[in-house]
């Protein structure tokens, strides 16, 4: 039988957590999930979480950890042919999961595999993007945005939303199903990238280092509230967590700033 350990982290954010644990709830999947919530260094009530979804794991940290070392940690924790990696803020489709399974069993060296994720209003989410440029990225994270971004940082990072399956260089960490042997071959997420960011570009690259694929699928979707923080203010301290995952991910893939992919093409 399907088995798919499922991993949400949450920062004292019950109220999103509820609502994806209920989507959990309702997937019309014939196979096993297995549920491990991290609440991550906050009085996350877990009886309200078991009230839920009364065979959830909960795993109660004392300080906070990183983005990476949670969803690590929770994965570790359980064996399954799959990860599911979840943003508490996302809910999932009645057949987001077996959309995804279905897509790892066609695509056989998908190490990942993302769903088409919209906005509550409804709108498609462009949660599959192209690897990062130098210029770009200042585009993006700098004042630079509200006068040539139009131009050159957002058409070709974001890709429009998919029509059939497609191969991808990276997909946003919000909603990831992984095979459990790409994610032991890679290690996992790199938990140098702390308290978060960056470390869903850095997982797709090693993927594809590695030979294994990124794929995303229309037939799969999920809701992502997707608050986009380092949008919003040109200087905080997520600005500065982005930009520190930024350095770390160019110290250790030197070939991004020759303008090299890891990328193979996919079949």
């Amino acid at each position: 039988m399907t088995s798919v350990a499922i991993s949400i982290v949450s920062t004292d954010e019950f109220p999103k957590v509820e609502a994806c644990l209920r989507s959990i709830a309702a997937q019309e999947f014939d196979g096993e999930l297995f549920v491990t919530v991290v609440c991550n260094g906050q009085p996350d009530d877990t009886s309200r979480i078991h009230l839920i979804y009364p065979s959830a794991t909960t795993i109660v940290n004392g300080v906070r950890l990183g983005f990476a070392e949670n969803h690590n940690a929770a994965l570790a924790s359980r064996t399954a042919e799959f990860g599911l990696l979840l943003n508490p803020d996302v809910e999932l489709a009645s057949t987001c999961v077996s959309e995804l399974v279905g897509a790892m069993r066609i695509h056989k060296q998908a190490g990942v595999v993302g769903p088409l994720l919209r906005y509550p209003d409804g709108v498609a989410q462009p949660s599959a993007r192209r690897f990062p440029r130098i210029a770009g990225t200042l585009v993006r994270r700098t004042p630079l945005r509200r006068v040539i971004d139009a131009r050159l940082g957002g058409p070709r990072h974001y890709l429009p939303p998919p029509t059939v399956d497609r191969a991808v260089d990276w997909l946003l960490g919000a909603c990831l199903l992984v095979r459990s042997t790409a994610w032991a071959d890679i290690g996992g997420f790199d938990p140098g990238y702390r308290p978060l960011y960056v470390e869903d570009i850095d997982l797709a690259w090693r993927m594809w280092r590695a030979g294994w694929e990124v794929w995303q699928t229309a037939s799969a979707e999920a809701i992502h509230e997707h608050q986009a923080a380092t949008d919003k203010r040109f200087f905080d301290r997520r600005t500065l967590w982005h930009a520190h995952g930024m350095l770390r991910f160019v110290r250790k893939h030197p070939r991004f700033l020759l303008g090299k992919s890891p990328r193979r093409t996919a079949t």
